[in-house]
């Protein structure tokens, strides 16, 4: 039997992961605080650089006797994962921001990286947790159209998974999903700013933020443990996120390329 207390967090975690996400989009867009354009580029950013490009592609590197060595070396393969992670999501919204010739103001800018954040945490964790909801609740039951579907064998397997899993973590997990979000808007604003200033080494600093962010996450996790881990990445994400906000009336972010100046309100 999976725990009560284990079910119980993974829906918490669907609330957080999954129906709250879309409903401040919904929220958003009645609003009109985000801009639809920007929006949809940030999620499709996301989709065609990981779920499309990346991942797929980690799939068939792993076929590689090299990768395999790679994988072995775990500080390798952790910066690795790391730098392909930040190559190709910031790419990606490097790619979008060009799109985005006319759409490059403050909110253009916040309305993308939420897109982008969103698209992540809905796709790889609030679809996650769903799935956990419905293998528990099956388990549980002992019937249900997963004992025809699943081998039992398998069954077995994801039931010993679901048994182990700490509630805590799972919390904790939601923690890192707000890490994450501000991260990727805090992300989005290198990358803006540096096409909008034509100094393009933002990119980089972009890229290099990613990759020190997601090791710093792998590190912290194998050595640390995870209560200092989402703590560490929290700290970082709030500095990241403060740094947004002090971006929002800086003249050499709002004025170029003929985006509108919004005037200091006090």
């Amino acid at each position: 039997m999976i725990p009560d207390t284990t079910i119980i967090s993974f829906v918490i975690a669907a609330v957080f992961c999954l129906l709250m996400p879309v409903a401040i989009l919904v929220v958003l867009a009645i609003k009109r605080k985000a801009n639809g354009l920007p929006l949809i580029l940030g999620a499709a950013a996301f989709f065609i650089s990981q779920m499309i490009l990346r991942i797929p592609l980690l799939g068939i590197l792993s076929g590689y006797k090299w990768y395999a060595v790679l994988a072995d070396k775990f500080l390798l393969i952790t910066l690795f994962l790391s730098f392909s992670a930040g190559l190709f999501e910031e790419t990606a919204r490097l790619a979008g921001v060009f799109v985005l010739k006319r759409n490059r103001s403050y909110k253009d800018m916040i309305s993308f990286g939420i897109g982008h954040a969103f698209c992540e945490v809905i796709l790889l964790s609030g679809f996650t947790h769903v799935n956990n909801i419905i293998y528990s609740a099956s388990i549980n039951k002992g019937s249900g159209v997963l004992f025809t579907a699943v081998p039992l064998q398998t069954l077995e397997v994801i039931k010993a998974q679901l048994i182990a899993v700490n509630p805590g973590h799972v919390y904790l997990g939601i923690v890192e999903r707000i890490s994450a979000v501000l991260f990727h808007v805090f992300a989005t604003m290198l990358v803006f700013k540096g096409v909008k200033l034509k100094k393009w080494y933002y990119y980089i600093y972009a890229v290099s933020a990613h990759t020190l962010f997601n090791i710093t996450g792998v590190v912290l996790a194998k050595y640390s443990g995870v209560i200092i881990t989402e703590t560490a990445l929290l700290i970082m994400a709030l500095a990241a996120g403060w740094y947004v906000l002090k971006q929002r009336y800086a003249a050499d972010f709002i004025q170029p390329n003929n985006d509108p100046i919004i005037k200091h309100q006090t």
